[in-house]
């Protein structure tokens, strides 16, 4: 699960320096978060309305009768924008969709911002928050106010999909700029790539690692990064059931069309080798997952899934030894933990018993891994005896 900073717990922000010559925005109103492991989400601000991410552009368009919009393309999906007009006031909005014409992002952008006075659920949510970026802007550009000025970009979100605000900060009256949603492999796309969200932008740029980055210039490598995107979707089924058929596919033109960054491309081939296996093309998932082996060989997570691999194929030996460097490499490292144990039943059982009560130590309280806790608890019985 995706992490997000709350004021409950310390968490680094990144500092970023901004001089945006036109301000705006804003964005969409999650549902109140009621589950212990996710951020506070609430918000009474409707920002997709009758609509949610994952519907057909078809089944979006249906609501915008009478409203003008225009459609350009965005990569080898499709971006439709509705600018401010008599229905829709003050504010432009743009929806993305993938290459399916499934909505996987939107942004909302507030010419002249959009008090949040009338808004004291989603200030509470705010102030909940740590902010996951500061901006520093220049007012006379921005909402003709004068002195200096931050603005705060806050996440939330749920377990697939992630909400941006941008907020310009005041005790007396925050000002909401830009607002973004959008299911979670594609949400650096929708919060970096276009201009046209935060025109005539300049900036440098100071950010801890590991972060989503807002101030990330659009690189050549677009369209194999929103190939890489549909492909995590799909792979992890963002939009309900997984379809490894479609990650397929992604992943192979995310390949194809190319990635700067190697580590990156060693994931594409990862998660390639992974729809492969899900689709029982096994030595298709070998040769993709010794592909990203070979470019990154001391990721663990690779390591296993290899030796998942070749489990299948009857290689026990081979895959035990997967298994356990994976292990020296990340002693905690769960599901290692469970494919090794599984692998050492038919050969030793007393290890693969410690194995498996290894393995539920490690997952103890995580709601993810509940059906493969009494997977384990029951196999944990039978190779007792009990």
């Amino acid at each position: 699960m995706k992490s997000f900073p709350t004021r409950s717990a310390a968490n680094p922000a990144w500092t970023v320096i901004l001089w945006l010559g036109l301000l705006t925005a804003c964005g969409p109103a999650p549902a109140p978060s009621l589950d212990p492991m996710l951020p506070p989400s609430a918000s009474e601000l409707e920002l997709l309305g009758a609509s949610h991410l994952c519907d057909a552009k078809e089944s979006v368009v249906k609501h915008w009768q009478g409203l003008r919009y225009e459609q350009v393309a965005w990569g080898s999906g499709e971006q439709l924008q509705r600018s401010e007009q008599r229905d829709q006031p003050d504010h432009d909005r743009f929806y993305f969709f993938d290459d399916e014409q499934h909505l996987v992002g939107a942004v909302f952008r507030y010419n002249r911002g959009l008090s949040l006075k009338p808004y004291p659920v989603l200030r509470e949510t705010l102030s909940e928050l740590i902010p996951s970026s500061t901006f520093y802007i220049d007012p006379t550009q921005l909402l003709s106010r004068e002195g200096a000025r931050s603005a705060v970009l806050y996440r939330t979100g749920d377990y697939t999909s992630t909400t941006q605000y941008l907020v310009l900060e005041s005790e007396e009256d925050p000002t909401l700029l830009v607002a973004s949603l959008a299911i979670d492999p594609y949400e650096q796309l929708l919060s970096s790539y276009h201009e046209t969200f935060l025109p005539d932008l300049n900036r440098s740029l100071s950010a801890t690692t590991g972060e989503p980055s807002p101030e990330r210039d659009p690189s050549d490598d677009f369209l194999g990064l929103q190939q890489f995107a549909r492909g995590e979707a799909a792979l992890f089924g963002s939009c309900g059931a997984a379809q490894p058929a479609i990650a397929v596919d992604a992943y192979k033109r995310s390949i194809q069309l190319g990635l700067k960054d190697e580590a990156r491309v060693a994931e594409a081939h990862h998660r390639l080798g992974l729809a492969f296996l899900d689709q029982g093309q096994l030595a298709d998932a070998q040769l993709e997952l010794e592909q990203a082996l070979s470019l990154r060989p001391n990721a663990p997570a690779i390591i296993s899934n290899l030796g998942r691999v070749l489990a299948e194929q009857q290689q026990q030996d081979r895959a035990i030894a997967l298994f356990q460097r994976a292990l020296i490499l990340r002693p905690n490292f769960a599901e290692a933990r469970f494919y090794l144990a599984a692998s050492l039943e038919q050969t030793d059982t007393r290890r693969a018993i410690e194995e498996y009560e290894t393995y539920l130590a490690l997952v103890e309280g995580i709601p993810r891994e509940a059906k493969r806790i009494r997977f384990v608890l029951e196999r944990v019985k039978r190779l007792k005896g009990e």
